[in-house]
């Protein structure tokens, strides 16, 4: 695939989980047939850090939250979709989860 989701919201919903919602990229750019996507995410300090992955085997949903994320800290998190071939180009935002505890 050669198109990239846009993503239209990448905020935090509570000190360990970040909310994504993005928009799929033009069908015409896919080139094969649509799987889904792939969320991938780091600390962002962790430049060494590898990606975990979330794969969404289902091309019509269109947002996710991650969960089990540490309190107070910065990820970089990027969005591909997916086809037989292989994955597209990603787009990638920085989020930062909620501080914890009052």
């Amino acid at each position: 695939p050669e198109g990239k989701p846009t993503i239209t919201a990448a905020h935090n919903t509570s000190a360990t989980s970040i909310y994504l919602a993005w928009k799929p990229p033009s069908r015409d750019t896919i080139h094969g047939e649509f799987l889904g996507y792939r969320i991938g995410y780091r600390r962002r300090e962790k430049a060494d850090e590898e990606m975990k992955n979330i794969y969404i085997r289902d091309p019509a949903v269109d947002n996710h939250s991650i969960h089990n994320l540490d309190t107070f800290t910065q990820y970089l998190v990027s969005l591909q979709v997916f086809n037989p071939e292989g994955h597209g180009p990603a787009s990638t935002v920085t989020v930062m989860t909620d501080e914890g505890g009052k």
